[in-house]
């Protein structure tokens, strides 16, 4: 799976390939469906994504709540393809965020922004059939953990849409899953992003 990211000054939704989240695992497959977006400035990484999905659950709002049990849309994001680090982006409606960072479960670090909502510029919204949620990732953060990062060349990564304790619980996912349980934490289930020239 390969996604391009286009070099935007001034991001234009209407006009960025959109990634279908199509691949259904582990569950019977339900009506909800998803779709997630990538755009760059050079000084941030613009994340879209909507879904397709009622009823909605959006309960959690704490700082260490497991938001894959809420109607959850979730971006995980590997800046080096050499590098098996990565961060997952894990949202809900009320901007509830789980975020960690590394690579194996048992190793990686959870990190808990004073104010999420605020540093990673988040926004959600209601559409006709489901919701949305629109947020950026600096380069400001990402050179805290990967000093002369770029915007340039191949990252890693892949959209997912859960909801563990929804009425109708789901996965899907934009690249495929290889597990036979439940675990979006896979490396190597991770497409290819690409940026395009003009975003470093």
């Amino acid at each position: 799976m390969r996604l391009c990211i286009p070099f935007q000054a001034q991001t234009d939704w209407t006009s960025v390939p959109a990634a279908e989240l199509t691949h259904c695992g582990w569950t019977p497959e339900t009506s909800i469906r998803a779709q997630g977006q990538l755009s760059c400035d050079g000084r941030a990484l613009h994340v879209r994504m909507t879904a397709a999905e009622q009823p909605i659950r959006a309960t959690l709002s704490g700082k260490l709540d497991q938001v894959c049990t809420d109607s959850c849309l979730e971006f995980f994001f590997a800046p080096q393809v050499d590098d098996d680090r990565y961060f997952n982006f894990e949202w809900n409606r009320l901007g509830a965020l789980s975020l960690s960072f590394g690579t194996l479960r048992a190793t990686r670090i959870r990190l808990v922004p004073k104010d999420a909502i605020k540093q990673f510029a988040f926004r959600s919204f209601q559409t006709k059939d489901g919701w949305g949620v629109e947020y950026e990732i600096s380069l400001d953060f990402l050179r805290v953990f990967f000093p002369d990062y770029t915007f340039t060349g191949d990252a890693g990564g892949n959209f997912y849409k859960c909801g563990d304790k929804t009425e109708f619980p789901h996965f899907l996912s934009w690249a495929p899953m290889s597990s036979d349980t439940p675990d979006f934490h896979r490396r190597g289930d991770f497409g290819t992003l690409h940026f395009e020239e003009g975003s470093s």
